[in-house]
C-alpha cells in the first residue's frame, strides 16, 4: 500500500493556498438569523406604544385643504360623524347611544393610527374645534386607508 493513502481509500488532504479552488459542495456556510433585536422589549398584547410614534397627518386648521370635506362637515355634522363612525367598523347607532361619541372617535383614530396624543387633549380639541377635529379625523381616516 502506498504510504501517501490512507487506509480508507481517500486521497491525501490538500493544502489551500489562497487562489484554490474549492468544489461548492465542500464549502461550509454559517447563518446568523436574527429574530429579535436585542434591547427592545416588546409585548405581544400591545398593538404600538403608549404614547403614539407619529403625529396626526395633516393639521388641526387644514380644513380649506378640503374643502368638499369641510364644507360636508360644517353643514352636517352629525352625518360626517355618522360616516366617520361607520369606517371605523362602529354601529349605525353609535351618534345616538353613545355618550362623548366624538372624543370616543378621536381617541379611537389616535390609537389605530399609533397618533401621539392623550385623552384630555382630544376632550380639549373636540370641546372648542369640534368641526375641524372631525375634518382633521375624516382625512387620517382617508390617509391611513380607511
Amino acid at each position: 500500500m502506498d504510504p501517501k493513502q490512507s487506509h480508507n481509500n481517500q486521497p491525501p488532504p490538500q493544502h489551500m493556498g489562497r487562489d484554490s479552488q474549492v468544489h461548492p459542495q465542500h464549502q461550509q456556510q454559517n447563518t446568523t438569523v436574527v429574530i429579535n433585536q436585542p434591547g427592545i422589549q416588546t409585548n405581544p398584547l400591545m398593538i404600538g406604544t403608549i404614547h403614539g410614534t407619529r403625529g396626526w397627518s395633516t393639521e388641526l386648521f387644514d380644513c380649506f385643504g378640503d374643502v368638499n370635506n369641510c364644507l360636508y362637515t360644517g353643514f352636517c355634522y352629525s352625518c360626517a360623524m355618522y360616516n366617520i363612525a361607520i369606517r371605523l367598523g362602529e354601529s349605525s347607532c353609535t351618534m345616538c347611544c353613545v355618550p362623548a361619541v366624538d372624543i370616543n372617535i378621536r381617541t379611537r383614530i389616535r390609537t389605530l393610527g399609533g397618533i401621539q396624543g392623550d385623552m384630555c387633549n382630544d376632550c380639549m380639541i373636540v370641546a372648542f374645534c369640534g368641526a375641524c377635529a372631525a375634518c382633521q379625523e375624516n382625512r387620517e381616516l382617508r390617509n391611513m386607508g380607511l
